[in-house]
This record gives structure tokens, sequence and C-alpha cells, in this order.
């Protein structure tokens, strides 16, 4: 046996060559070091004032008789308001008058809500807590010389 033409380190790991900027001691900063750094560049800048944009402006809305009347967070979810004749079929006309039925069709949509209740007894039953007002609401429903 001869021993080998150069001295084998048998201790740890291979080295690999690496470059100086790959032995660098600096590390990366986290990404709350770049939020920051954005934060302040933006609070700096704001000290000059800005054009005007359009997204930066309202979008007009068209004026709604009534509006005033709901609580103003609700405003952004109103796409209309319809003024129909006060009676005891109010509800029923405003539903006709926004499904572009027209105000009139109000026993059309009472109409419709009683064969709801018809087609689906049991689970308004259960949902109702009951027949008693169940019955109740089909009473009040019922226009005579329907169905």
């Amino acid at each position: 046996m001869c021993p080998p033409p150069e001295k084998v380190n048998t201790k740890g790991a291979q080295k690999i060559p690496m470059n100086r900027n790959q032995r660098s001691t600096k590390r990366d900063p986290s990404y709350w070091k770049y939020v920051d750094v954005l934060h302040s560049v933006q609070n700096s800048n704001s000290s000059v004032k800005r054009s005007a944009s359009s997204s930066d402006q309202p979008i007009p809305r068209r004026t709604m008789p009534m509006l005033d009347q709901f609580h103003p967070f609700i405003h952004d979810f109103i796409d209309n308001i319809v003024d129909v004749k006060a009676d005891n079929n109010c509800g029923y006309r405003v539903i006709a008058a926004l499904l572009g039925m027209g105000g009139d069709s109000w026993s059309l949509v009472r109409n419709h809500l009683l064969k709801e209740l018809g087609k689906w007894s049991d689970d308004y039953i259960k949902l109702f807590g009951g027949t008693n007002r169940f019955e109740e609401l089909r009473r009040l429903l019922w226009i005579s010389g329907w169905i």
C-alpha cells in the first residue's frame, strides 16, 4: 500500500469557495423595515399638494327623495326609492313597483306570497314556530275572491 499523493481532509463537509459578497455579515432587513421605509418616504412627500385625480373625487349620486329619512350608514346600499299610495297594501305596492310590475300589481305580489306559503308550508311552520302563526299569516295574505 502506498500513501495518497496529497493529504486528504477527513473532517467536516467539503468547503465551497464563496465570493466576498456572499460572505457578508449584513442581514436582509425584515419586511417591516421595508414597510417603515415606504411609509417614511410617503410621509415626507405628503407636504407636497397632490393634484386632484378622478379617483379622489366622490362619485356623484343622483338625489333621491326621502333619502334623509334613512340612517346615513345605509345610504350607500339604497339604489331606488319608490313613493307609493299609502294604504294597507303599500308594502306590496313597493315590491311590485320595484319588480317593474307597476304599483297597481300589489295583489299579484300578495297572491305569489300566499302560494309560496302553501308550497313550503312545512318549512314555514318550523320557521314561525307553529301552525298558529303560520295560519295567521295565511289569513292576512288572503284576498277575498283569490285562489
